[in-house]
């Protein structure tokens, strides 16, 4: 009895330990305090910037840069919504962001901008085999534009597999890269300048 009483605290011990190293992070007002901020313009409060409602992040036009995840991850599957409120512009998903913090990290960005989404961005000395381009490191999505109008929510999901990098907005493949020289890291979304919002935030 003795043995399966302890056998049974064991396991629950366990089990709790688990739950505790796999909280999910969200945009839930809650959760607002477990990201880390990085901000251009350091007179600006990161709540001025993001702001979490209702399980949506705005982001607002105030200054330009991003909040990232406490923990890096490795393999995953992400998926994100997101949606322009007032004009289409730029931002983008910040993947297997590297130590030390600065508003352009050295990461792979994965666009957003209007008519790019899905474009890839080898950021400030990342590689992978088909960065090619020598100025901008762009490798550009296999398709053209299928993103919605401003106001109309748009899916993205990016799949971290074994150095490879796979992208795809609104359900369609737009993007895939191989041969990562980073393949851990922590996990962004951007601001840069323009009202945005995010919602529905799935790493698993």
């Amino acid at each position: 009895m003795k043995i399966k009483l302890f056998f049974l605290i064991f396991i629950s011990i366990i089990s709790l330990t688990a739950s505790a190293g796999n909280k999910k992070i969200t945009f839930d007002t809650k959760d607002s305090d477990k990201w880390v901020y990085v901000i251009k313009n350091k007179s600006v409060n990161y709540s001025s910037l993001f702001i979490f409602e209702n399980n949506i992040l705005k982001i607002t036009d105030v200054s330009a840069g991003y909040l990232r995840t406490p923990k890096e991850y490795k393999n995953f599957t992400l998926d994100v919504e997101w949606r322009w409120t007032k004009v289409k512009a730029n931002s983008g998903v910040l993947v297997y962001i590297q130590q030390t913090d600065s508003v352009w990290p050295v990461c792979y960005q994965v666009q957003q901008k209007a008519d790019a989404a899905g474009d890839i961005i080898c950021m400030n000395g990342l590689k992978a085999k088909e960065c090619t381009d020598t100025v901008k490191f762009t490798i550009s999505k296999m398709s053209t534009s299928n993103e919605n109008q401003v106001g109309e929510w748009n899916k993205m999901r990016i799949i971290s597999k074994k150095g490879t990098l796979t992208v795809f907005v609104n359900g369609k493949l737009e993007n895939k890269i191989t041969g990562l020289s980073a393949n851990k890291g922590f996990i962004g979304f951007q601001a840069e300048g323009k009202p945005l919002e995010f919602r529905n935030l799935s790493i698993r």
